[in-house]
């Protein structure tokens, strides 16, 4: 017969893992050591990884604490969106040079057991589905976790099991190549476009002790984290739980790796937020040499978990690029997603959700989302699936069919 693990034995064990970043996710992040909010070359390292061996990382939730587990959105409308992400890091890889690849394993990722909760957030011009025609509330949705499952009091009649990831993992960059990001995003917003995160000293944070010149220059010049570039970032991979792979390139000696913006749960696309958690990030780092040609690497590639959880019963919506108002667009991608979901928003309300509730599933919830089709010009086909199984009711169309409406589904708290 196998031996028992005696209680010290395992936590020896656990004790063996070291931590490289501690945090009080009860406390601002601009108040914590070895915090940033900023993506630049010249942040020094806080730490060494252990080549090979496993490492724990402790993070705060993508605001930095400045959201409490409460039924007020206030806190949403006083949000600081220029601070971005509060990342732990960077840490030093041993070996790591320019054209090498990480090959980063996703032991776990969980949050906190003081803090076994997390929270979504809807509020116009924050995500990708904001309607023509309706203005998108601001709302804050807590969901509890129970191991694995979690549930909202703010958007009844659902639970589901979770599949918690980083939505940031990245290397630094190059100044070569911040410089690119830099003069490339401020061509996109010279053009019109809107949402892009252009540099900014306000919100900009490091938490270690540097030369005001250098404290300075990095605030001045560093990348915002909002969106996911060459190097990783802020991807938002779903499927990068407990038990998969990312190879990031690296573009500075040592590699100056970052992690956090913790998940609990996310539908592919994200069209606002996750379920955003503070959390512990227990990370493997090995290095492949020259990876960044012998693996034709250009962006981020990964590898998924053999236990990474599926839904296989759905509920599947499609959406063309054809505008609301009835324009034809050139194999707008963004246009088809943003058509699958707005059908997908009007069936859930025909049972008693709010927009924003509807909104909110179709962006935490394990939702399954598809390129189905793109060669057959000018549309592409995109699918939305949503899990039957998460839901306490039936929401087949033979329900809506059958006059059976859920019609004491209340509001999310605003």
């Amino acid at each position: 017969m196998p031996t028992a693990i005696r209680p010290k034995d395992l936590k020896a064990a656990q004790d063996a893992v070291p931590t490289l970043v501690r945090v009080n996710p009860y406390l601002p992040g601009y108040t914590q050591k070895d915090i940033h909010t900023r993506w630049h070359p010249d942040i020094p390292c806080v730490a060494d990884v252990p080549l090979g061996q496993a490492f724990r990382v402790e993070c705060l939730d993508y605001s930095g604490g400045q959201v409490v587990n409460d039924d007020c959105a206030d806190d949403i409308l006083d949000l600081d969106h220029d601070s971005d992400h509060h990342l732990s890091g960077p840490f030093f890889v041993p070996g790591a040079q320019p054209g090498d690849v990480l090959e980063i394993d996703v032991l776990e990722i969980r949050p906190f057991d003081s803090q076994p909760w997390g929270y979504c957030v809807t509020a116009p011009g924050l995500g990708s589905l904001d309607h023509p025609d309706v203005e998108t509330r601001i709302t804050k949705s807590i969901w509890d976790f129970r191991g694995c499952e979690t549930s909202s009091r703010h958007v009844p009649h659902v639970s589901f099991h979770g599949r918690p990831h980083p939505g940031v993992i990245g290397t630094a960059p190059s100044p070569e190549l911040l410089a690119q990001w830099t003069e490339r995003e401020a061509d996109v917003a010279r053009r019109g476009a809107k949402g892009v995160c252009q540099p900014v000293v306000n919100g900009a944070y490091v938490g270690q002790d540097l030369e005001p010149g250098l404290r300075d220059r990095i605030y001045r010049e560093g990348a915002r984290t909002s969106p996911g570039r060459e190097h990783g970032g802020n991807i938002d991979i779903g499927a990068l739980t407990n038990g998969a792979k990312i190879y990031l390139p690296v573009y500075v000696p040592g590699a100056k790796l970052s992690v956090g913006d913790l998940h609990f749960c996310e539908a592919d696309g994200e069209p606002t937020t996750a379920i955003e958690m503070a959390g512990i990030a227990t990370l493997r780092v090995n290095l492949i040499p020259g990876g960044i040609s012998s693996l034709s690497l250009r962006t981020p590639m990964y590898q998924t978990s053999p236990a990474d959880l599926r839904y296989n019963d759905q509920l599947v919506f499609t959406g063309l690029s054809v505008d609301l108002d009835g324009t034809q667009t050139e194999s707008g991608g963004l246009v088809a997603y943003r058509n699958a979901a707005f059908s997908a928003i009007d069936y859930l309300m025909e049972f008693g959700y709010t927009r924003e509730q509807a909104y909110i599933l179709l962006s935490v919830a394990p939702v399954e989302t598809k390129v189905v089709a793109t060669a057959n010009r000018p549309n592409f086909v995109i699918s939305l699936g949503i899990p039957l199984a998460i839901f306490d009711f039936d929401i087949r169309p033979s329900a809506l069919c059958g006059g059976r409406r859920r019609r004491e589904i209340t509001g999310p708290a605003v």
